[in-house]
């Protein structure tokens, strides 16, 4: 009888009689292809969990003692002290979350914590009390939940204001792209220089300064302080 015995990635055949084995033919083996693993199938995406609302802070006033504020505008991601505790000058108690960054809030004294009024997740403006140091807190209230507000009725939606027109010769300056005026540095009847500043206008979060094409007298303001313009909008005319 012959049998087939694959060993170390060869294949031998073996031929087996009267107790005997002679290997009568030796060739690489071919392994058989693997079949493609089916694609997993993917599970229905779940439907989004309705996003809750920041938490408030709560009002606290404390009289005396350290107040330690945020310095800026924020989200709440720890809250590393709890009312009791004894801090010493150093010791972290808030991470606050601003502009991508993780900011540390440290004690900037020793003392024992008498108020913290905020909480991991809340949502904290510029100069909220974050943890006091000391003092006595003279209430500790916490913020009321609002109700729900009634849909708003939408107010009839303005025609858009027309763009001023212009009445005065000269060169028109004309904003390069859409975008909003944050400066104007020049009045009707201004000597201005080639290279001087008119404009300060803001679009894809970048100033852009529109400067004069050439030296002239401003003829004409086309553009105020807040203004939204188009591309191609007159910005001013140099006489």
């Amino acid at each position: 009888m012959k049998y087939k015995v694959t060993l170390n990635g060869r294949t031998y055949e073996v031929e087996v009689e009267l107790g005997k084995a002679m290997c009568v033919a030796e060739y690489e083996a071919y392994a058989p292809a693997a079949a493609p693993a089916a694609a997993p199938v993917a599970a229905p995406a779940a439907a989004p969990a309705p996003v809750a609302a920041a938490p408030a802070a709560a009002a606290v006033s404390v009289s005396g003692g350290e107040s330690v504020t945020a310095p800026m505008p924020g989200n709440i991601l720890k809250v590393a002290v709890s009312v009791g505790q004894t801090v010493k000058e150093g010791d972290l108690l808030v991470v606050l979350e601003a502009m991508k960054m993780e900011n540390e809030i440290y004690a900037p004294c020793s003392g024992t914590v008498s108020a913290v009024p905020v909480s991991k997740g809340a949502t904290v403006d510029t100069g909220a009390l974050l943890v006091a140091i000391g003092g006595t807190v003279v209430t500790a209230a916490p913020a009321p939940v609002a109700a729900p507000a009634p849909a708003p009725v939408a107010a009839p939606v303005a025609a858009p204001e027309a763009a001023p027109a212009v009445t005065a010769a000269g060169e028109t300056v004309k904003a390069p792209m859409p975008g909003n005026i944050l400066k104007v540095n020049v009045s009707a009847g201004q000597a201005v220089k080639a290279g001087d500043v008119l404009v300060v206008l803001e679009a894809m979060k970048m100033e852009n300064e529109i400067m004069a094409p050439k030296a002239g007298t401003v003829a004409q303001v086309l553009v105020q302080k807040g203004s939204n313009v188009d591309t191609d909008a007159p910005l001013v005319v140099i006489g």
